[in-house]
Formats: structure tokens, sequence, C-alpha cells
């Protein structure tokens, strides 16, 4: 009898085991989009910066205007980056919800089947 109670406690505690590294993980992640973005703004303010020199510059006529696009070519390098890695995770986080609602779903399923189950009676028994 003692096991049969120690299996739920079990169960409950690896249970709340992963649900605390899933806080955890969701944790670092908002860190590190937050890291990611406050980094992207600074690289922009100071290819900004740099952009508007080079086109003061290019504006009577010292440097060429190919020298402001070329300037400007570091920050849409991040820009692409970023979005490229965006679109992948958001992609793989659609295929990973899909998963979970057919999971869901199939539980859904399963547990009104064992209802109608237990609801019908035994003909077996009478």
């Amino acid at each position: 009898m003692a096991q049969s109670t120690s299996l739920p406690d079990e169960a409950s505690a690896l249970i709340e085991n992963e649900r605390r590294r899933d806080r955890f993980i969701r944790r670092v992640s908002i860190i590190a989009w937050s890291v990611t973005f406050l980094l992207v703004l600074v690289v922009a303010a100071l290819v900004g910066v740099q952009v508007t020199q080079m086109a003061r510059l290019a504006s009577v006529g010292a440097v060429p205007w190919s020298t402001v696009v070329g300037s400007a070519m570091p920050l849409l390098d991040v820009l692409w980056k970023l979005s490229l890695l965006v679109a992948g995770l958001s992609t793989i986080g659609i295929f990973l919800r899909l998963r979970t609602a057919s999971l869901t779903e199939i539980q859904v399923r399963l547990a009104a089947l064992e209802a109608m189950l237990a609801a019908k009676p035994d003909s077996t028994q009478e």
C-alpha cells in the first residue's frame, strides 16, 4: 500500500521538476532575446551615426554615395541574420505547437472514449 501512495508522489515530483525546468528555459529565452534586441539597437545607433557622417561628407562631394551605402552594410547584415533566426525559430515553434495540439486532441479523445466505456453497462456481468 505504501508503494501505491508513493508512486503518485513521485510522479507529481517529476512533473514539478519538469515545470521548473520549463520556467527556467523560458526565463533564459526571454533574457537572451532581450539582450539580442538591445545589441541590435546599439549596432543600429552606431551604424546610424556612421551613415549620417558619411552622408554629410557625400553631400559636399568629399566621398562617393556608394560609401554611404557601404557604411550601412553592417546594420543590414545584422538585421537579415536576425530576421532569418527569428523566422527559423518561429517555424520550429509552429511545428511544436501543432504537435502539442495533436497530442492534446488525442488525450481528449481518449478521455472521452474512456468515459464512454465507463458509462456503458458491461453486458458480460449480467
